[in-house]
C-alpha cells in the first residue's frame, strides 16, 4: 500500500468535516462537539495557517497508475512547543474502508518521521480512550510505549468519564 501526506487546503473542509462528525470517528475524540463549516474555518484560520497545528491529508496512491491518488483520513500535530521540542500527535479514525490497520500504520510513521526530521521534536506524545485497545496497540506498534493511564480523564459518548491512555515516542 502506499500513501503520502500532503498539507490540507481550505478544499479539504467539507471531507473533513465529513469524517469528524461520523460516529465512529466521535467516539475515539476526547471533544464530541460535531464541527460546522463556520467552526472548521475558523480552526483553519487560527491553527492551520497560524503553524500552530500542521495537519495532513493521508492519500492513497492508486498502484494501477500512479499517479492518481485520494483521500483516505487526516492526521496531525498540535500543541507544538520548540522551546521543549514535543507535540501531539492525533490521528481520525477516518470512516473510509481504506483506513485500516496498514494504512493508519504507515501514516503513524511517516507523521512521526515528520516530526522529528522537518520539525525538530525530540518527544511525541498522544492520548486514546484505554478501551480502544486497537487503537492503544496500533500507536505501540508505531513505537510509542505507554507512559501513564489517567483515571476518569474525558466523557465518552454515553458521557461516562473514562480513563486515558497517554503514549509517547522520544527520537
Amino acid at each position: 500500500m502506499k500513501i503520502f501526506l500532503r498539507s490540507i487546503t481550505a478544499y479539504d473542509s467539507e471531507q473533513i468535516i465529513k469524517w469528524r462528525n461520523d460516529e465512529r470517528v466521535l467516539s475515539h475524540c476526547m471533544i464530541k462537539t460535531p464541527i460546522t463549516l463556520e467552526s472548521h474555518n475558523k480552526f483553519y484560520e487560527e491553527y492551520i495557517l497560524t503553524e500552530k497545528y500542521k495537519q495532513f491529508i493521508v492519500e492513497r496512491v492508486e498502484e494501477e497508475c500512479g499517479v492518481a491518488s485520494y483521500p483516505i483520513a487526516t492526521v496531525y500535530l498540535k500543541d507544538i512547543d520548540y522551546g521543549n521540542k514535543r507535540c501531539e500527535l492525533c490521528i481520525f479514525t477516518s470512516c473510509d474502508s481504506e483506513w485500516i490497520e496498514e494504512s493508519q500504520s504507515i501514516a503513524i510513521r511517516m507523521l512521526v518521521e515528520k516530526a522529528f526530521t522537518e520539525y525538530g521534536m525530540h518527544k511525541i506524545y498522544t492520548y486514546a480512550f484505554y478501551r480502544n485497545n486497537e487503537e492503544v496497540e496500533l500507536l505501540k506498534l508505531g513505537g510509542f510505549k505507554v507512559e501513564a493511564i489517567l483515571k476518569m480523564e474525558a466523557r465518552n459518548q454515553e458521557d461516562e468519564y473514562e480513563d486515558i491512555v497517554r503514549l509517547s515516542i522520544i527520537k
